[in-house]
């Protein structure tokens, strides 16, 4: 009896998956993603909820839809990544874990900071919370895939 080999079809998600290097991987590189397209959303199409959830005032309306941008730019790159490959892309990755440390920093003196305490101001954790996520994956991401955002 002969025993025939049939080519195991893989599918755009398992394709993804292993261009990432992984499940753990995707997973890391998923999260900033979707972070960012969540916040950027946040900030551009719904910014007058947003001002008036972190109560930071009608004059900010600008600097967060400056902020919704870039966190939207961010996010779609990074499911460009995703689809196609996070190799070579190692430029991005540490912008972002720049970016990520700086908004870590920035989040926690601010809310340490006289600012913190003007009326109407609601200065919550969330800012230090979603920084510091993102710093510890992409601390993740630029040592665990050193392999293949290096390529």
């Amino acid at each position: 009896m002969l025993c025939a080999k049939l080519p195991i079809q893989t599918t755009r998600s398992s394709k993804m998956i292993e261009a990432s290097g992984g499940v753990v991987n995707f997973i890391a590189i998923l999260i900033p993603t979707l972070m960012s397209l969540y916040y950027g959303f946040r900030c551009l199409f719904q910014t007058d909820a947003a001002i008036a959830e972190w109560g930071i005032g009608a004059a900010s309306e600008s600097m967060v839809k400056i902020c919704g941008c870039y966190a939207l730019s961010q996010g779609v790159m990074y499911a460009v990544i995703l689809f196609t490959s996070p190799a070579g892309a190692w430029e991005l990755f540490a912008f972002s874990t720049i970016w990520a440390a700086l908004f870590l920093y920035f989040s926690y003196t601010t809310k340490n900071s006289a600012w913190a305490e003007i009326e109407g101001v609601n200065p919550t954790n969330e800012p230090i919370i979603v920084s510091g996520i993102i710093l510890v994956v992409h601390i993740y991401i630029m040592s665990a895939m050193s392999g293949i955002i290096y390529a």
